[in-house]
């Protein structure tokens, strides 16, 4: 009996990662929701949970990074926040992706890297925002984050859930 998975060409784990990365992109810009203080909460959250959960670890960072850094570019105002999202969405979606998939089908190593990454969000733009305006600035955006992080890590969770369900083929595409 074969035990090894078969190969995806580079170029379709190419495909994949530019297609996760617009939807990220598209999730993040379509759906924005102001916050009081300042700044907005978005989808893009729920799609690089998928993407780790779907795809991997290496490409959910990749479409995560790249993904929140192109809506960054494309939001005007935000676009000096790209460098920062590229890095701090990047680092989400590994570490998601690499927790799971240790067991990838176990709910609990599901939540758990959901809720690394949301950390890891949400820490990573409270260390940037204290280093770029000062922490009560930055601190302002905490709540925001956390609320964007959760949403993302349930829908996700079930968005990979049903894909997964309903093409099992997508489980052997990870890298």
């Amino acid at each position: 009996m074969n035990d090894q998975k078969p190969s995806v060409s580079p170029a379709f784990r190419i495909a994949s990662i530019a297609i996760l990365a617009a939807v990220t992109t598209v999730l993040t810009r379509v759906v924005q929701i102001p916050l009081p203080a300042r700044g907005y909460i978005n989808l893009g959250d729920v799609a690089i949970v998928f993407s780790a959960l779907t795809l991997g670890p290496f490409s959910a960072a990749l479409a995560g990074g790249l993904g929140t850094a192109l809506a960054d570019i494309l939001s005007g105002p935000y676009a000096f926040w790209a460098p920062i999202s590229l890095i701090v969405h990047g680092l989400q979606g590994l570490l998601i992706g690499l927790i799971v998939q240790v067991r990838p089908r176990n709910i609990l190593l599901q939540c758990l890297g959901g809720i690394v990454g949301m950390i890891i969000m949400a820490g990573g733009y409270l260390l940037a925002g204290v280093f770029l305006e000062g922490a009560g600035p930055a601190l302002t955006e905490v709540p925001g984050n956390i609320i964007q992080g959760g949403a993302g890590v349930v829908l996700g969770i079930l968005v990979a859930a049903a894909v997964i369900r309903a093409y099992p083929p997508v489980r052997q595409w990870k890298w």
